[in-house]
This record gives C-alpha cells, structure tokens and sequence, in this order.
C-alpha cells in the first residue's frame, strides 16, 4: 500500500461533480437502470454474484446508459491492483453495448478486466481500485439498498468497515439523493471514501483509532450539551460519517469545530481532555493543536493514543 499520507479529506474536490447529470436525465433513467438491474439483483440474493461484483455491474450499467459508445476509456498498461475476484463474464451485461465498445473489449473476459485495465468515463481511479480491492477481502465494505445514519456509519469505522449505498429504486433514483448527489455519484462517493479510508496502512489505522476515541466518548455522554447545537451536530456528523483523512487532521478538525461552534469551547475542550486522563505529554500535544506551537513531532505521541481507542484494544481502555 502507498505511504504517502493524505493530509486531507478533500483532495478529491474538483476531479468529481457531485450531480453528474440533471434531474431530467434522472427520471428518464431511473426506470431503465431499475430494469436492466432487476436479474443481476436475483444473481445477488442467490449469491451468484457477490456485493463488489453487483456494484461494479451497476457503475457500468449507468455508464453505458449515459455515455453510450464511449463510456469506455483509455486502456491501461498495467493493472491497478495485481490480483481480483471480479470474475462476471463480460457477456453477462454486454448485450446492449455498441460495436464499437464490443470490439475493445473482445480481448477481455470478465468484468473485473474492464475495471483493472481501462478507464471509466466520469470515474475516478480510485472508484476502480476500490471495487476490485472490495472484491478480493482488502477493503471490508458493506453493500446496502439504504443510507445508514452517521452513527451507524461510526461504528462500521471504528470495527474497520465502510458502507457502500446503491439506490435502485426508480422512485428515488429519479431525484438527487439528500439533494445533493445523483444515485451513481452517491455509491461512487462511498467507494472514494473506502479508498481513502484503506489504501495507507498507517493512515487506516490511526482512523480507526479516531473513531474509536469518538464513539468512547459518545457512549460516556461527553458532548451531549453540544450536540443540542445544529450546526455543531451537522459538523459532527460530517466528521464522523463523512470525512475519512490522517489521523491527527481529523483531530484538528474536531478541536477546531469545538471552539468555532461555542464562545465557551475552549473551556470544554480542556474539560474533556481532562475527563480523558491522558498522560502530560498527550495533553499537551491535544492542546497545542491548531496553534503555532504544534511543530509536527506531536503526531507521534497522538497517533499513540488514538492506538489504544482501537476496536480491538476497547477492553484495555480505562
């Protein structure tokens, strides 16, 4: 896995539109792409295709529908990752595809190939590469026909999982999603979010840490007197569902909504570093955050902590 750490959650801003297409587009869509996925989702409850297999069949399924003869993009020369189990044959979804995609293709055997070796129109890579490490057991995802709550999407991260939500029903699929993402751009953003929350090893296991620190304090009551305030809960949230980044950036995002959201938050924020009863220099590195005095060798100390909120480290917890 790569070693290169992610600074930030919104690295991906400006590679990936929320709204793909218009609502217009949506409701002329909706009742095709219902269709065309009714005997894969048979294939799925008889377990004939497993969850990364439907969704990849689904990406491609819409793809084909919006960008016909050329949703298909540049062929790779080297496989994004070196091994997969996205075995559906080609032939399985391939029946209404143009000659043009047909004859690119008729190299390739199985979808798993098409997601390995070829770019996806309007796809980021790391959509592909998501979809195959799913299918092999690398990433734990979940396949769900609903949008779970940022709580039950906090308690997947914590245990090492993530949610992919894929809405099939025309009725819903013909609006944007929380008005604010198409069906395909919905289930693309949950796969960004699991390649984010995966892909570095270090990085995965300080989020973990972080999570589990945040549903520690959840179950002990900690913010119950900010989380009346709806623009700190709606920031709250969003961290805990909806950002996946480093570790100890995500600290500095939660200090930072703490003191932004309350005159008093700077009160608080001590108060709750006490509760923890960390050792000097972990308060000290959590004080420091955000200011000028935070010079970096911090993070060790952090990432130390956040190591004894992970889920299978919760028993030795104080």
């Amino acid at each position: 896995m790569s070693t290169n750490l992610p600074i930030k959650s919104s690295s991906r801003a400006g590679r990936f539109k929320k709204k793909l297409v218009s609502e217009e587009v949506l409701e002329k869509e909706a009742p095709i792409i219902e269709e065309l996925m009714l005997s894969i989702t048979d294939y799925l409850h008889r377990k004939e295709v497993s969850a990364a297999e439907f969704t990849a069949i689904y990406i491609i399924t819409i793809l084909s529908q919006r960008f016909p003869g050329n949703w298909l993009g540049s062929k790779r020369h080297e496989p994004i990752v070196p091994t997969h189990k996205l075995q559906t044959p080609i032939s399985t979804i391939s029946t209404l595809w143009e000659p043009n995609i047909k004859k690119r293709l008729s190299e390739f055997s199985t979808i798993g190939e098409i997601f390995n070796f070829f770019a996806l129109k309007s796809t980021p890579l790391t959509v592909n590469r998501a979809v195959l490490c799913w299918s092999s057991g690398i990433y734990g995802l979940e396949l769900m026909f609903r949008i779970p709550s940022p709580q039950e999407v906090l308690h997947q991260q914590k245990q090492g999982r993530r949610c992919v939500t894929i809405i099939l029903d025309k009725a819903r699929a013909s609006k944007f999603i929380l008005g604010e993402r198409d069906s395909l751009g919905f289930t693309m953003h949950d796969l960004i979010h699991a390649d984010h929350f995966y892909q570095n090893t270090q990085c995965f296991e300080g989020q973990l840490g972080f999570y589990g620190l945040l549903d520690y304090c959840l179950e002990r009551n900690h913010f119950d007197d900010y989380l009346k305030d709806p623009e700190f809960e709606r920031e709250f949230e969003y961290l805990i569902s909806d950002m996946n980044a480093y570790a100890i950036h995500l600290l500095k995002c939660f200090k930072s909504a703490i003191l932004h959201y309350n005159p008093n938050g700077m009160e608080f924020f001590v108060k709750w570093v006490q509760a923890l009863e960390l050792n000097q220099n972990e308060t000290d590195s959590l004080m420091c955050l955000n200011t000028k005095d935070y010079e970096g060798q911090q993070d060790e100390i952090l990432l130390g902590l956040l190591s004894r909120y992970q889920f299978n480290r919760k028993r030795a917890l104080p």
